[in-house]
């Protein structure tokens, strides 16, 4: 297996997932993950995860999670569109019914990953050997009907311009209207992540983004609006952590300033 650039990252949520799932206490509960971890042969160690780095990927993708089992409740006939996928196992921890079309997207060497080491889903669940950023598999999608855009983990990695016309194309691509999950940093994270021992483990380049970084998502579109942040420390499954780590990630969420570093939020357009 030989991932470049920005597709090795993959391994390093994969590898806090399964991590998380090893702890007393999980909060995302991947097995999926934890068991693909067991059977690639790779270094994991050398990204050098701490145990909030783990949690705080972990409940990032439970956040995510969440949100994407309420559109789907609310709006059953919702195409699922997940961006840059890797080997997330998302559509198994939200296991939808077979009828909801789910579209998982990533580079061809990764979609053929997903198709060696992952289950078969059955059902309208399909993947996409594709750059995310090319223009002509947008314009092939189903249109009248509303659209979860799942970008979780991916902006970091673009330029800013790049993430501004992907995210202008989705949205005028769907006139029913949509969802937008993902992450954001500003300029201060996204330098710091640059640095970061995980992704100097790994050819990945950090995106050239403006002043602002990706903070102000809603200005990139008439369209967009801000509906929600997650609030990891509303979420149930905190409660089971070690109080020195539901300490950390309270202390992150009261500080304005270390939240704007990184949040997790939903748009609606």
């Amino acid at each position: 297996m030989r991932l470049e650039g920005s597709q090795e990252t993959l391994l390093i949520t994969l590898y806090a997932k399964a991590m998380d799932n090893r702890a007393a206490h999980p909060v995302l509960h991947d097995r999926l993950a934890d068991d693909l971890v067991r059977r690639i042969d790779y270094d994991f160690e050398r990204f050098g995860l701490g145990p909030l780095d783990i949690r705080g990927l972990a409940l990032r993708s439970l956040a995510i999670d969440k949100w994407t089992r309420a559109a789907l409740q609310s709006r059953a006939d919702t195409l699922v569109l997940h961006l840059a996928c890797g080997l997330d196992s998302r559509i198994y921890r939200v296991d939808p019914a077979l009828d909801v079309d789910w579209l998982d997207i990533d580079f061809p060497a990764v979609i053929q990953l997903r198709r060696e080491l992952l289950p078969q889903r059955l059902g309208l669940y399909r993947t996409l050997a594709t750059n995310v950023m090319e223009p002509d598999w947008i314009v092939r999608l189903d249109r009248d009907r509303p659209v979860l855009v799942i970008a979780e983990g991916l902006f970091p990695y673009l330029d800013e311009w790049r993430a501004r016309e992907l995210v202008r194309r989705l949205v005028e691509h769907f006139p029913q209207g949509g969802q937008l999950l993902c992450d954001v940093y500003n300029r201060l994270a996204l330098r710091l992540l640059r640095h970061a021992r995980m992704i100097r483990a790994t050819d990945a380049r950090i995106g050239e983004w403006g002043r602002e970084g990706a903070g102000g998502v809603e200005s990139w579109h008439p369209r967009l609006q801000l509906v929600d942040e997650a609030r990891y420390t509303q979420l149930p499954e905190m409660a089971a952590l070690p109080w020195t780590q539901r300490w950390a990630i309270g202390l992150y969420e009261r500080s304005r300033w270390l939240r704007e570093l990184g949040r997790v939020v939903r748009y609606r357009f």
